[in-house]
């Protein structure tokens, strides 16, 4: 029932992509599932090329409580939840996959433990009594059980189950918590559990199901975008987590231009004309990485794609004559560095890492922010389409 306030019980947010096969049939069993609760099924859908975003669409033409956000231009789970959290309306907000691999049956549960007012977080779990990992393979359950590990030496924190994206928070607790959330990467569960003050958790046991449909979505940039994540909430106030991303390219590129240095060498070319064929194939390698890993929110696809690489070359120009001309200022006025390899190793490493934080900042604000969408021209925005 709605309170007073013509708020709803329950908000449940659904991020997609490609589940074209799972969506009718698991909103048929929320509807069985929530039939006590007032509430709404909010939809995230990241442009699904299996049209994911308009068989949900379609429901909702018969089903009111059904919303579909159809993002063309942002991409990623956990943007997809904050998207979908800024257009709730229930006072107890829901997330869970659409996979069909979490128990639905227990969120009227997950709700009830957060209206009671004794829990700002409520977790569907594998960890606690009652739960289970079912049939996930051993290599899974594994990865889940380091992961767990992980997590709690790093952050602290005694959840069984981090790793979920089944969850339920109270309202009250997100309109605190929202602006600090980093809403990158795919486990944002850890974000509201550590970015809030001391949140007041419970956990509901499930048992994990088998996907039947689809293809899952686990893979290595997860379990990147996972390690990072917790670096990021472990040590974000001192070193962003983009740079972190952006160092781990920059060493990345560095090795691509030393092999391709190399092979040019090798081949015949002068010393010179191998330098520069090792730069330019290690600038390439370093500006596709940055553009699809590092810079996400901010991705150049197809034409913009050709320019955004040579405005980051030109970017690139001003770390790469500020390492120059750090070296020579300190050869010329502490001249024995050059006494030893330690001390000339030293001091390049040393204008090497200053090079390296002016590039990130040249980067984050030029080439893969305002300026460098101008200079590019951005095709028109589209606007994400809310269906109600």
């Amino acid at each position: 029932m709605k309170d007073k306030n013509n708020r709803l019980n329950l908000s449940l947010i659904l991020p997609t992509y490609n589940e074209s096969e799972n969506i009718k049939k698991l909103t048929g069993k929320l509807s069985k599932s929530l039939s006590s609760l007032d509430y709404e099924v909010i939809i995230v859908d990241d442009d699904s090329p299996d049209l994911t975003w308009q068989i949900a669409q379609e429901i909702g033409n018969t089903n009111h409580r059904i919303k579909t956000i159809r993002r063309l231009d942002k991409k990623g789970l956990s943007s997809a939840v904050m998207a979908g959290m800024l257009q709730s309306k229930g006072d107890v907000i829901a997330v869970m996959d659409a996979d069909m691999q979490h128990d639905e049956s227990i969120l009227p549960e997950l709700s009830q433990q957060i209206s009671t007012g004794k829990y700002d977080i409520c977790i569907g779990s594998r960890g606690v009594a009652k739960g289970s990992y079912g049939e996930m393979s051993i290599v899974r359950k594994f990865a889940s059980f380091f992961a767990k590990y992980l997590a709690y030496i790093t952050l602290k924190t005694s959840v069984k189950d981090p790793m979920s994206g089944f969850f339920a928070i109270s309202r009250t607790y997100y309109e605190k918590t929202k602006n600090k959330v980093n809403p990158a990467g795919f486990k944002i569960l850890l974000e509201f559990i550590k970015r809030g003050d001391s949140p007041r958790i419970s956990e509901v046991g499930y048992v994990f199901r088998k996907r039947i449909f689809g293809k899952t979505k686990l893979n290595t940039t997860i379990t990147v975008e996972y390690l990072l994540a917790l670096i990021d909430l472990r040590f974000g106030w001192l070193i962003p987590n983009r740079f972190v991303k952006f160092s781990l390219v920059g060493v990345s590129g560095s090795l691509v231009n030393f092999f391709c240095f190399v092979i040019a060498e090798s081949l015949g070319f002068s010393v010179s004309i191998a330098v520069v064929i090792g730069a330019e194939f290690g600038m390439i390698w370093s500006y596709f990485l940055n553009n699809f890993f590092t810079f996400t929110p901010f991705t150049y696809h197809g034409s913009r794609f050709i320019k955004g690489l040579i405005l980051f070359q030109f970017m690139s120009l001003f770390g790469i004559t500020i390492q120059l001309s750090l070296v020579r200022l300190i050869i010329t006025y502490w001249p024995f560095v050059t006494g030893s390899y330690m001390t000339l190793y030293f001091t390049y490493f040393t204008a090497v890492c200053f090079a390296a934080i002016v590039n990130y900042y040249m980067h984050a604000y030029y080439t893969w922010n305002r300026l460098g969408f101008i200079l590019t021209r951005p095709i028109r925005s589209k606007e994400s389409e809310l269906k109600q």
